[in-house]
Parts: structure tokens; C-alpha cells; sequence
């Protein structure tokens, strides 16, 4: 009977199957499950490497940090460092200060600098007062006494108006105190560190103050003068007048008016010659206070005429 006869066939186990030889027992009866199954050869191949990745983790040198022998320093050294660091701080404190010092004298320029320009406008504007406005404000003062006690009202109110309105023409001096307040209030006064300097701009300031002081005084007897001045003069001229001061004070300084910014019709309130004589006493007393000012004047310029001089020669400063 052949090989491959049916019978044969039948005389196998089922799990005995063509192509695949038996599975042998291993001792103890347990299947070798190597043999059964066998492993495909890429996991072969990583479980080889596991073992060896293994292998050289446990032969791995382990380095140990060397335990260092601490020696005490010699005192030498301890002097040393700490020497080096209080240089190191007293160099930084230096700079530092240094550095402040560069920034407060570039501030200190340019304060005097400000300082400077204000007194030079100040001035021109008290050469204004003085030798301008002054002069010209007596003139028409006394040219009012002159009309009032020798010309007749009637037929001179345009002329007698111009000297009322030129009489009563007020000019104002406001002075540099807001810049030396600035100065000192915003703590800028004391980058200033020459003594001589400081001290010639307190004395100017000290000066401002008094004339502020007497100033307010003036401008009390000034508003009663205009005030009076209602009784003689109506408001449509007085309106007309102003307008024409001011527009000259814009044009030529002061704000004198001509005898052509009066109306050809002008009248007068009143042509008591008593009332006029009454007013013009008021005038009087405010005339007395200006050239009580006119010497203030004088003297507030001659202080910062002194105080540039100081100015320029401390800073070295030259003429503009």
C-alpha cells in the first residue's frame, strides 16, 4: 500500500497534520512553546539587544565626585578679597556720583541760560518803563493841569479828553518773579553752587518782592482814578477811546492816543470846573505813586544790571 493511501491518511491523529513534524515535551511534561511557535527573527534580534543594552548598563563605570580637601585661607587672602570689593564699591559710588555731577552741571547751564534771557527781556522793559513811558506819562499829567485851570471846557472837550485818557494811561510791570519762584520752588535753585551767584539772585528776588507788595498798593489807586473818571467822561466815549489805546499799545509800545483818536463830537459829562479840579487831585495821587515806582523801577534794573554781570562772569558768558 502506497504512501499516501487513504488509510494511512486515517491513522493520523488530527493534530498531526502533513508538513509539521510533532512538538516534542520537554522535561516535565510542559510543551516547548519555542518550538511550538517560533519567534519571527526581528524579535530575536531586539530581545539580543535588550540583553546587551543590559549588559553594559550593569558593566557601567560610575564616576564619583572627588571629595575635596578644604584648607583654611590664609588671612592674606581673606584681605585681599575684601579689599577688592571696597575698591570695587567705592569705584561704583564714584562713577555714580560723578556721573550726577556731569547731569546737575548741564542742568545748571541751562537754568542760568533761562536766567539770562529772562533778565535781558526784564530789561529792555524796564528801559521802557523808565525812559519812555514815564517821561511821556508827566508830560500829559501837567498838559491836564495846564488845560483844566486855563482853557474853558467848552470847545476844548476833545483836547481835554486826550489828556485824561493819556494821564490815566497805566502801564503795568510784571516782573521775572515767576521764573526765580520756579527756579526755587522746582528745586532747580540748588544746582546753583556758586554761593556768589545765589546769593546776588536772592537779594534780586527780595527786591521783586517788595515791589510787588507796593505795586498792589498803586493798582488800588489807579481803579479809583478810573472809577472817578466815569463823572467826566461817558461810556460811549470812553468805549471809542480805549479801543484806540490798545490798539496803539499793540502798534507802538505804549498806548498814548492823538488828538485824532478823539471823535469830533466828543462831550463831557459834566463842565463844573470844580468836579474837574476835584478829579484831577485823585490824579495827583496816583502821579506821586508812579514816580515813587519810577524809582523802583530803577533800582530793580540796576539789580539785574548787577546780576548779568555776575552771571556772565561766573558762567563766562558772552553778549548775544
Amino acid at each position: 500500500m502506497s504512501e499516501n493511501s487513504p488509510k494511512d491518511r486515517s491513522d493520523r491523529t488530527p493534530s498531526e497534520k502533513p508538513g509539521r513534524p510533532k512538538g516534542r515535551k520537554p522535561e516535565g511534561g510542559v510543551p516547548n512553546a519555542e518550538a511550538e511557535n517560533p519567534a519571527p527573527d526581528n524579535y530575536r534580534d531586539d530581545t539580543s539587544r535588550s540583553a546587551i543594552n543590559k549588559s553594559e548598563i550593569t558593566n557601567m563605570d560610575v564616576h564619583h565626585h572627588p571629595q575635596l580637601e578644604h584648607k583654611p585661607k590664609p588671612w592674606k587672602e581673606y584681605l585681599l578679597e575684601g579689599l577688592m570689593i571696597f575698591l570695587a564699591v567705592t569705584m561704583g559710588f564714584f562713577a555714580e556720583s560723578l556721573r550726577e555731577h556731569i547731569a546737575n552741571n548741564e542742568k545748571e547751564k541751562e537754568v542760568v541760560a533761562s536766567l539770562v534771557r529772562d533778565l535781558k527781556k526784564d530789561t529792555t522793559t524796564l528801559n521802557g518803563l523808565t525812559d519812555i513811558y514815564m517821561p511821556a506819562h508827566n508830560r500829559w499829567v501837567d498838559s491836564l493841569d495846564s488845560y483844566i485851570n486855563t482853557l474853558p471846557i467848552h470847545g476844548n472837550e476833545r483836547k481835554i479828553a486826550m489828556a485824561i485818557f493819556n494821564a490815566t494811561e497805566w502801564e503795568t510791570y510784571a516782573p521775572p518773579e515767576v521764573a526765580l519762584n520756579n527756579l526755587k520752588n522746582s528745586g532747580t535753585f540748588n544746582l546753583i553752587e556758586k554761593e556768589k551767584v545765589k546769593s546776588e539772585i536772592l537779594n534780586f528776588n527780595t527786591g521783586i518782592n517788595q515791589y510787588i507788595k507796593y505795586s498792589e498798593f498803586v493798582t488800588g489807586v489807579e481803579h479809583c482814578v478810573d472809577t472817578a473818571s466815569m463823572a467826566i467822561v461817558g461810556r460811549k466815549l470812553q468805549r471809542n477811546v480805549i479801543e484806540k489805546l490798545y490798539i496803539n499799545t499793540a502798534a507802538k509800545r505804549f498806548g498814548f492816543v492823538d488828538l485824532k483818536d478823539i471823535p469830533d463830537d466828543a462831550r463831557l459829562k459834566t463842565y463844573n470846573k470844580q468836579v474837574f479840579a476835584n478829579y484831577f487831585r485823585k490824579i495827583e495821587q496816583a502821579d506821586n505813586l508812579l514816580n515813587d515806582m519810577l524809582g523802583q523801577y530803577k533800582r530793580i534794573r540796576a539789580a539785574e544790571v548787577k546780576l548779568l554781570k555776575i552771571l556772565k562772569e561766573e558762567y563766562n558768558l558772552r553778549d548775544e
